[in-house]
């Protein structure tokens, strides 16, 4: 007779832990994964428009690179340039 009670017992507290996930799960972890794809959604890769993170940086490469090339001309330039005597 105890085995039948325990069993009831057994099945109704998986019966009560399966609805606090299921109301945990699709209450509060859904919206809050919303929450944060729609926060977060500016830094995505495929994001675009150039408001993405990897935007920015290629971005930056490129004014890296032309910095580079405007120093190595002017480098040249000062190179050519002839001394005062």
């Amino acid at each position: 007779m105890w085995i039948l009670t325990a069993g009831q017992y057994a099945a109704a507290l998986s019966a009560i832990l399966a609805l606090v996930g299921i109301i945990v799960q699709y209450g509060i972890l859904k919206p809050l994964k919303s929450y944060i794809d729609k926060a977060t959604y500016p830094i995505a890769p495929h994001a675009n428009g150039g408001k993405s993170l990897p935007d920015a940086i290629n971005g930056i490469a490129r004014i890296e690179a032309k910095m580079c090339d405007l120093d190595n001309r002017v480098a040249r330039l000062e190179k050519k340039r002839l001394p005062k005597s």
